[in-house]
């Protein structure tokens, strides 16, 4: 029960992050747009996914952090979690200094790599070293986020990325109210980046001491070890960061910088739409490294059918409303100006964005069990085609062909490659796998959706109120239909949940 508990709580704790990292940026994004302006909005979201990239000198190194303190803590073998975090702390120093180098070189060549407006290139050079400075702060202090994530601290981390957000935004606010601008806002970024890296250091000292070891060259074997599981791990970062963060960069070296402006609000609302779920999958990576180390082989794939269930649907009255409803949403919230372009871009997205969610439960059992070398072969597959067919399409058909470059591509690799992992490593039949993880619960969805189009025609909302107001009204259609095609899992969920307050109540009498 201490583990479902805890489970509970995490979980909770990263949807309260999570509601604050969407609300906040949902009311700042149109303040930001107003007070920069499309073109110099477009430069600093350029200026922010070309400093992304800096991350994947992680190399994989956050996610064999979390995997080997989350398996020793369960097996209770401190000293490997010890070796396993000294290893990574005394890397991840390196790297700092390499990206600090790195940044100078970067800022220099930002204006050549896009078509920035004279008037903005300094400013942009300015911006770009600052955040790359602030990613090298990140990426030693980022050490301590991973060991709270392997013990399952993920209440802690939360309420450190929820207070991050709102500081972030505070100071973005003041910056733009008073006439500032893209340096202004880069300084920022990097404060909150120091800032945010002390306190999670200090708190991952504080909850789990272990941690307190002094930074020294490891051995070999503990080097081997790490790098065994990290490579892995650093090829499907590669081919993330070029499937979800290459699109705003192919669009600004190819169309426009105002563009991008247009690509990014629809790329931010369709992250947005898998954003709840994330915060739930998130917690999967050490329960599944507890339950292989356990040899709960059962109880695994229990987590892949239910967690899947859970994750697709969190998402798919979001990723609905914004398909069907989208291109009125952006209007509201954006302005005119920005709904049909970005609508449209949003719901070609969103064809990806279901894909990415249906398997993430899968993927990041995988990462919890070390089975993800098949999977960063496919990814880099994935991560190649992607590539290959926004460039060939952005000049067919523009700012649309980026977008039918990720959706096409996601669908068919997924489609291919993940049922086919479920059934080799985890045993469960694709058949099963589809209709118990994906198809049934989608289904639950379609009286929603004709709910909401009904809605969207013979009610047009004037204002953001309104809208809200109208999701809130259609919700329990969905609520009711996923009642119906699960009862029978409700009615088990509720038994359990009966006998367990039985039990509370005779163990306290």
């Amino acid at each position: 029960m201490a583990g479902k508990k805890r489970f509970a709580i995490n979980v909770g704790m990263n949807w309260i992050a999570m509601a604050t990292g969407m609300v906040v940026p949902f009311f700042l994004s149109p303040f930001i747009v107003r007070h920069l302006g499309p073109v110099a909005y477009g430069v600093w979201i350029l200026a922010v996914s070309t400093v992304s990239y800096l991350n994947l000198l992680d190399l994989g190194l956050r996610s064999s952090i979390v995997r080997y303190v989350s398996k020793n803590t369960a097996i209770e073998n401190v000293i490997e979690a010890q070796k396993a975090i000294g290893a990574a702390l005394w890397f991840r120093a390196g790297l700092s200094v390499v990206i600090g180098l790195l940044s100078i070189a970067l800022a220099v060549a930002f204006p050549h790599f896009f078509k920035v407006p004279v008037d903005l290139q300094r400013a942009g050079q300015i911006t770009v070293l600052l955040c790359a400075l602030g990613v090298s702060v990140s990426m030693t202090s980022g050490v301590f986020g991973a060991v709270l994530s392997g013990i399952n601290r993920f209440d802690v981390l939360s309420l450190i990325s929820a207070g991050q957000t709102i500081a972030r935004a505070a100071g973005v606010f003041l910056i733009l109210r008073n006439g500032l601008g893209l340096v202004a806002l880069a300084y920022w970024e990097l404060a909150i980046a120091l800032v945010s890296g002390m306190v999670t250091g200090a708190a991952a000292l504080k909850i789990y001491p272990p941690c307190r070891i002094r930074i020294s060259r490891p051995d070999i074997a503990t080097l081997k070890m790490i790098w065994a599981y990290s490579f892995k791990t650093f090829i499907i970062i590669i081919a993330v960061q070029i499937v979800f963060y290459t699109d705003n960069l192919v669009v600004g070296a190819f169309l426009s910088v105002a563009a991008v402006t247009f690509y990014s609000i629809a790329g931010s609302l369709a992250m947005y739409s898998g954003q709840i779920s994330a915060a739930m999958g998130s917690t999967f990576i050490p329960m599944a490294s507890n339950l292989e180390a356990r040899g709960q082989e059962k109880d695994l794939r229990e987590l892949l059918l239910r967690g899947t269930q859970a994750a697709l649907g969190l998402m798919l009255p979001v990723g609905i409303t914004l398909l069907l409803r989208g291109k009125t949403f952006i209007g509201l919230w954006m302005g005119q100006q920005y709904s049909q372009t970005s609508g449209t871009i949003l719901q070609i997205l969103l064809i990806s964005q279901f894909f990415t969610i249906a398997n993430s439960t899968a993927g990041q059992i995988a990462y919890g069990i070390d089975k993800h070398k098949a999977s960063a072969i496919w990814a880099s597959i994935e991560a190649v085609f992607n590539l290959t067919l926004s460039l060939i399409l952005v000049k067919i058909i523009g700012l649309y062909g980026v977008a039918w470059g990720t959706s096409i591509s996601m669908a068919i690799i997924h489609m291919i490659f993940w049922p086919r992992f479920v059934k080799t490593e985890l045993g469960v039949p694709v058949r099963k796998y589809l209709w118990q993880g994906w198809a049934k619960i989608t289904i639950c969805v379609l009286p929603f959706a004709v709910v909401s189009y009904w809605i969207d025609i013979h009610w047009h909302p004037r204002s953001m109120l309104i809208f809200f107001s109208q999701i809130a009204i259609t919700l329990p259609v969905f609520a009711l239909t996923v009642l119906a095609v699960f009862n029978e899992e409700a009615i088990d969920l509720y038994r359990k949940w009966s006998a367990s307050r039985v039990g509370n109540i005779s163990t306290v009498s």
